[in-house]
């Protein structure tokens, strides 16, 4: 009778299948992208020569002879090449120092393999559901460090699906919030940026006078003048100007008043 843990058991073995087919993907585009032969020959020549190098790092490694495919390699092998800080390397090749982010490739490979361990020395149903929560968090680590780099948009979009699917089968819940799409985290970034633009545009249009007073405040401040001590100026001299209006009337109207007395 098939039951739960037989089906987490089958999710870790294909958890680590998808480990190994992310690292053999991952190292494939490290090597082509280093000067000089990007074959499988010149790869296991450089894993040949570091084993002289570094013995105790290139301890228990898998059998090389009769590699001839990138098939058939795995995590184990291709983690082992990535990770390699090359300290005592007579020609290292910083494979992982390369790309524009090194920090986060690195903690993705790091995260893959953690994924592959899990699942590959998964014994219940518990263990399994460890591994699901391990790939997918290696998945995120994926997106930090590799996208649109050696993982495209729509592959990130593939690894998410089987990360959920993985927890779904072993009955795990992630500890994180459910996962958005790299296609939608793009929309919802630019989202924000399309409202505030449409917002700004809308304030423009609803508020015309606003910006024609800060140009005008602008131009204030580089003459020097105020309109409004300008219209205060013109106000004091039109009433002096009544003042004087009114004073040459009551002296003319005096002055006949006076002739008018002489004349009586």
């Amino acid at each position: 009778m098939y039951t739960m843990q037989d089906e987490a058991l089958q999710a870790a073995f294909e958890i680590k299948a998808a480990c190994d087919e992310i690292s053999r993907k991952l190292l494939r585009w490290h090597w082509e992208q280093k000067p000089g032969s990007h074959s499988l020959d010149a790869l296991l020549r450089h894993i040949a020569q570091r084993r002289k190098e570094d013995p105790d790092y290139y301890d228990r490694m898998p059998d090389l002879s009769g590699k001839n495919n990138w098939q058939q390699l795995d995590t184990t092998l291709c983690m082992r090449v990535l990770l390699d800080l090359e300290t005592n390397a007579a020609k290292p090749l910083d494979l992982l120092g390369n790309t524009a982010r090194p920090g986060a490739a690195r903690h993705a490979c790091n995260a893959v393999r953690t994924a592959r361990n899990e699942a590959a020395h998964a014994a219940d149903a518990s263990d399994a559901a460890q591994a699901a929560l391990r790939f997918n968090e290696a998945v995120e680590a994926l997106e930090e460090g590799y996208a649109g780099t050696a993982l495209r948009e729509t592959e990130l979009a593939q690894y998410y699906r089987e990360a959920e699917n993985f927890l779904a089968r072993c009955g795990a819940k992630t500890p994180i919030e459910p996962q958005t799409r790299p296609a939608e985290r793009t929309r919802q970034a630019a989202k924000p940026a399309g409202r505030t633009q449409k917002t700004a545009a809308k304030t423009s249009r609803n508020n015309p006078g606003k910006r024609s007073n800060t140009g005008s405040a602008g131009r204030r401040t580089a003459s020097g003048s105020d309109p409004r001590r300008k219209k205060r100026s013109r106000q004091t001299a039109g009433n002096r100007s009544m003042v004087v209006g009114l004073l040459v009337v009551l002296v003319l109207g005096l002055a006949l008043r006076g002739c008018g007395m002489g004349m009586l």
